[in-house]
């Protein structure tokens, strides 16, 4: 059940079960595929695979090994049609505007991941300090994030942990880190984190002021997969009277990647051989 004035007095609202297992299992495994390709065009041993610890050592594999092609494939995740599908889905759109957004709007492009120490070189591609999502969305000031877990997550896989009623400091996060608003630790000194343990499918939805982090993944070969959405709301009064900034910038590479790629040959072969 949706309880709009405990959300506003706590900043979060979590919703158990709201996609079945079976729904965001595919989603998870349409991102596994895309690694899956680079482990076999690399000889990796995927028909080995017997279980998601098997894949996720490969993937540490990848890592140490071609970490350029892991982090190429990192970003195609980000692009995923049932990734974005689920953004869109009316189960969250819906709790959204039970929550007190009047118009729904995507503030940036969803995000997918897939956290573990072994997949990082910076602390924060794996865990991250405490933080205000609002100082990298500058949207409106009643804005929600959608946390939704793409597999079971316990404390000793880095549970998401937040402050209820923080969101009620305002804006504490004055700089950005790392693409982060984070919050200086002195802030937090009086504070203490709730770490909220969930179920394949359950969704955590949160003001973009609340202040929270990632817990701590502590296992051997575990990887957390979760991914977030963000929404602002374009009715909210003082947005429009800001003039709906927004502060991301997409724009592509001028250069070519692949350097003489593609060729009029490559591309001729492809068509003759369809």
């Amino acid at each position: 059940m949706i309880d709009k004035e405990k959300y506003r007095k706590t900043g979060f609202q979590l919703v158990r079960g709201l996609f079945n297992p079976e729904e965001i299992e595919d989603v998870k495994n349409d991102a596994q595929e895309i690694f899956l390709n680079q482990l076999r065009y690399l000889q990796y041993p995927t028909d080995e695979i017997q279980s998601e610890s098997d894949f996720n050592n490969l993937l540490f594999r990848l890592f140490e090994e071609h970490p350029e092609r892991l982090v190429a494939s990192g970003k195609h995740i980000q692009h995923l049609i049932s990734l974005h599908r689920l953004a869109l889905d009316e189960r969250i759109v819906s709790i959204v505007k039970k929550l007190g957004i009047q118009f729904p709007n995507i503030c940036t492009r969803p995000v997918m991941f897939f956290n573990a120490q072994k997949l990082a070189k910076k602390q924060v591609y794996w865990k991250m300090d405490p933080h205000q999502d609002w100082r990298s969305m500058q949207g409106s000031i009643n804005s929600i994030v959608a946390w939704v877990a793409l597999t079971d997550i316990n404390i000793s896989l880095g549970a998401l942990e937040i402050i209820p009623e923080s969101h009620k400091l305002g804006l504490q996060a004055k700089a950005m880190v790392d693409s982060f608003g984070l919050i200086p630790a002195e802030l937090l000194e009086n504070y203490k984190f709730t770490p909220i343990e969930v179920s394949k499918g359950d969704v955590l939805f949160f003001s973009s002021f609340l202040i929270h982090q990632s817990g701590n993944n502590s296992t051997e070969d575990g990887i957390r997969w979760s991914c977030h959405f963000r929404y602002n709301d374009m009715n909210e009064s003082e947005f429009i009277e800001r003039g709906y900034p927004h502060p991301y910038v997409y724009y592509p590479n001028p250069e070519l990647i692949t350097p003489e790629y593609p060729s009029q040959k490559d591309v001729s072969n492809y068509f003759a051989n369809e």
